[in-house]
């Protein structure tokens, strides 16, 4: 081994005082100690001759290009009290990198010298990537035109259909063969439902009969118009895109610029650094042993590759994301104690920071996500059962933004199974679909557990899932499932894990922009006491903002700030849960038909309604018929007159006596425009315990470093406090087409 740089910084001195020695690693590239892996090993070595104090790897400016994946095990912990810190040299950004530099480029005679070939001989058969980079541009697969796909003799209305729906299809309108190298070949597109997307690999073709066949299933049945076959030289037709042959192990390019640049960077690695303990997958867990004190600070990462479905995966709400997946640049298996702090995690195929099975005690802030293929963020616990050991962390202060740009489905934060964790103060915007989801396995999973007690599904038929549903069945635990009841709440959640989290002070915008069906925070099959506050939410073009979905139960949505600048859907609400002290600006509150309903004894009281004079408001709630006398004591008002006209409709429609108490007056803000949400003497907002949202309360939304309120209070581009917008009247469920998840 090259002699260590090791910079003794303090004596071992009064240790029985409890001061102990602490030390610094120095990295560089070039340098005497040049990678990561050999710095985790002089710190072993360290640890291994009695080092019990902190610990400090300094990595200075440069690209640190991993050859495999980096992994911290149970030999890395640091002692109680103490911790090993990765961290940036001051005013350095090194970057951890899983990505190869290509070079060797020949040009071909495709597209008339056009498109250039390189070797990649390490990226064969497992090797194989899915994304690839001109710098920190992510660069398109070619692509065949849209055709048609069909899964002969299915029902489309039926939600999963049976599995041989899902793996075997008709097409039309495309020429397809049976391609040497087919196993490279991805069909890509939206099964039915458009809330997600879905990356399938090709098996086999049969011509004649234009029929073929997947590797994986799909998430729903087969069906759709705009279904592309990605990675196929056939259709490599336009400039930037690009095609991988791993037969061959053959890179083809089309430059835009003519000629392929100095980093063009393929991913070589699913992972680039995992933090794992040993994880004992039984009920007693008395062999789950996390590793501990590990932090990551001011350091960048980025290229790892896209995920690869295999048919031994297990998928997490509508596949958003795999359960125990090995994916993602930085990623927690079996950890306590760690923590990532000012890093950056970008330009990336998939997941930035991954928490999976035992994670405890760790904190991801002010950190940033951006330009990822997947999630920003993803707590992922135990499927169904009683083993609960995903909880109790932190995500603080970050920027999350443009992630889920190859699955566009992604959240920038996704809460699955995980409970009592703090999700606070983030900014997340600029996505394909939802902000944040908080959720867990919906009822309707546990059809087999239902046959066992004879008792037949009460959910419909079309959502039931058949065997082989990657979709939660595999990972529910079922020895240890016993339920007393199949429709009361309480035989149900003890298993779902997803409970007690706190959202709040979070700033959430801009969501949505290609998919349907979405919302800015989203919850679903979560357990009790989850508490949704504090949080603004504006820029939505359709589907709530805030929704308790499916098996929502026992979430407490309060103090919210929420703007209706494009559409009028704030918080929509299923299940039995409470809505109180939200404030709607040119927004409305909404409840769920399809699936489960809202429980009428829902407390829905003591919200504030202002609708600007430029925005006349059709109605502040919609499907009133459902909900009972828990929704009162609210507040109306519109600038141009219409309140109290609204309120007596709103009224009138009720079955029971909603609204009782509620007024329609004017709530007398301090100052609305910029932002102090508090009541002048006066107003009978406090009348009605409607608590107000004063400036200072505003001034903690958002990131620290970036407060929504310095920008709301500067106008903003999309100007929150007088939208033109025009308004729909929000009749469906959430603002969408009648396709609810």
């Amino acid at each position: 081994m090259k002699p260590l740089k090791i910079i003794i910084i303090g004596c071992a001195v009064g240790l029985t005082a409890g001061i102990v020695s602490a030390r610094e690693i120095m990295v560089e590239p070039g340098g005497k100690l040049a990678t990561l892996p050999a710095a985790r090993d002089a710190v072993r070595a360290m640890r291994a001759a009695g080092e019990t104090g902190d610990i400090d790897v300094i990595l200075k400016d440069g690209v640190y290009a991993l050859e495999e994946t980096v992994i911290f095990g149970l030999e890395d912990s640091a002692p109680v009290g103490a911790v090993t810190r990765y961290r940036a040299a001051e005013g350095a950004r090194p970057l951890i990198s899983g990505g190869r530099v290509i070079d060797g480029w020949q040009k071909t005679a495709l597209q008339n010298g056009k498109v250039w070939a390189a070797k990649v001989p390490w990226a064969k058969g497992d090797a194989f990537f899915h994304c690839l980079y001109d710098g920190e541009n992510l660069l398109p697969r070619a692509k065949s035109n849209p055709f048609r796909v069909e899964a002969k003799g299915a029902n489309p209305r039926l939600y999963a259909g049976e599995v041989k729906h899902r793996i075997d299809f008709g097409y039309s309108g495309i020429s397809m063969k049976q391609w040497k190298n087919i196993e490279d070949l991805e069909l890509y597109g939206q099964p039915t439902r458009k809330w997600l997307v879905n990356f399938l690999g090709l098996q086999s073709v049969n011509p004649s009969s234009q029929t073929a066949r997947l590797s994986v299933p799909a998430t729903y049945c087969m069906f759709g118009d705009d279904w592309v076959i990605e990675n196929c030289i056939d259709h490599l037709d336009e400039p930037g895109e690009w095609v991988l042959n791993s037969q061959e192990g053959i890179l083809y390019y089309w430059p835009e610029s003519g000629t392929p640049g100095e980093q063009v960077i393929a991913p070589a690695l699913n992972e680039l650094i995992r933090i794992e303990g040993v994880n004992d997958a039984s009920l007693a867990g008395t062999k789950d042993q996390p590793v501990e004190g590990i932090v990551f600070e001011g350091l960048s990462f980025a290229y790892a590759d896209r995920q690869q479905w295999l048919p031994e995966d297990a998928g997490l709400q509508h596949d958003w994301n795999l359960w125990d997946k090995a994916n993602g640049l930085v990623r927690f298996r079996g950890a306590r104690n760690c923590a990532i702090r000012n890093c950056t995690f970008r330009d990336s195929g998939s997941d930035g920071v991954r928490m999976d099975l035992f994670c405890q005690e760790i904190t991801v802030e002010n950190s940033t996500f951006e330009n990822l293929g997947g999630v920003g963020v993803l707590l992922a616990g135990y499927g169904p059962g009683r083993k609960d050991v995903n909880r109790n962390n932190t995500i603080h202060n970050n920027e999350i933004v443009r992630v889920g740009q190859l699955f566009l489905h992604s959240p920038g934060i996704f809460v699955w199974q995980s409970g009592h964790n703090r999700i606070s103060n983030n900014h997340i915007h600029d996505l394909a679909y939802t902000g944040m989801v908080i959720s867990g396995v919906r009822r309707r999973f546990f059809d087999r557990t239902f046959q066992e007690m004879g008792v037949k599904n009460p959910y419909i038929k079309k959502w039931m899932f058949p065997e082989g549903t990657r979709e939660h069945i595999p990972t529910i635990r079922w020895d240890e499932i016993s339920l007393s009841s199949t429709t009361e709440w309480s035989a149900f959640e003890p298993y779902m894990h997803a409970r007690g989290n706190i959202i709040e002070f979070n700033e959430v915008h801009d969501c949505l922009k290609l998919l349907h069906d979405g919302n800015c925070i989203y919850l679903s099959a979560n357990g009790d006491g989850n508490i949704v506050r504090y949080n603004v939410t504006y820029n939505h073009p359709q589907g709530a903002m805030i929704r308790t979905d499916d098996d929502s139960h026992g979430a407490t949505v309060s103090h919210n700030l929420l703007f209706g600048t494009i559409s009028p859907s704030g918080i929509a609400i299923k299940g039995l849960n409470t809505s109180q002290h939200n404030i709607y600006v040119n927004c409305t509150m909404t409840t769920g038909g399809a699936g489960n309903t809202i429980d009428p004894n829902s407390e829905m009281s003591r919200n504030l309604f202002y609708f600007t004079a430029e925005n006349k408001p059709a109605r502040f709630h919609t499907k009133i018929d459902r909900v009972g006398s828990g929704l009162d004591y609210n507040l109306y008002w519109h600038e141009g007159g219409e309140t109290e006209n609204v309120l007596v409709a709103q009224q009138k429609k009720g079955k029971s006596k909603v609204d009782a108490h509620s007024l329609a007056a004017d709530p007398l803000f301090v100052d609305l425009v910029h932002g102090d949400f508090s009541f002048k003497s006066g107003s009978p907002a406090p009348g009605l315990g409607i608590e107000p949202m004063p400036k200072e309360t505003v001034a903690k939304l958002g990131t620290i470093q970036d407060p929504f309120l310095k920008r709301f209070t500067q106008g903003m581009p999309l100007d929150v406090h007088r939208s033109k917008k025009a308004h729909v009247d929000p009749e469906a469920d959430t603002g969408a087409k009648p396709q609810e998840k």
